[in-house]
């Protein structure tokens, strides 16, 4: 049997987090490409396009739907998306928060 190898990012990602949020953006939806996943994601450049405080991607992958938003490695959660993320555990789902593309293997691996 064949073992299916992620490649690691091509933007310079580590556990330590990322400098430039859209290099994750970047391997996260070239990632899902791969997979056959579909990535609802809006542009980085038309924040008000999107709903406040909504997640940077909803992921449809095989039997489940996740959530991330995707920091650098100092970046901090707005008020509107800890209010989403609190809202969304509340109704039962989890929003992902991750500063790297290793943080957002480790979630789609479990």
């Amino acid at each position: 049997m064949v073992a299916r190898m992620t490649p690691m990012p091509t933007h310079g990602n580590t556990s330590s987090g990322v400098t430039e949020e859209g290099d994750l953006h970047d391997d996260i939806s070239d990632e899902c490409t791969k997979r056959g996943w579909i990535a609802l994601h809006g542009s980085m450049a038309h924040r008000t396009h999107r709903t406040d405080g909504e997640p940077d991607f909803v992921i449809i992958a095989e039997n489940r739907v996740l959530f991330f938003e995707c920091k650098t490695k100092t970046g901090k959660m707005s008020t509107d998306q800890l209010g989403m993320q609190a809202h969304a555990k509340k109704l039962g789902h989890t929003i992902h928060v991750v500063r790297s593309f290793e943080e957002f293997l480790n979630v789609i691996r479990q």
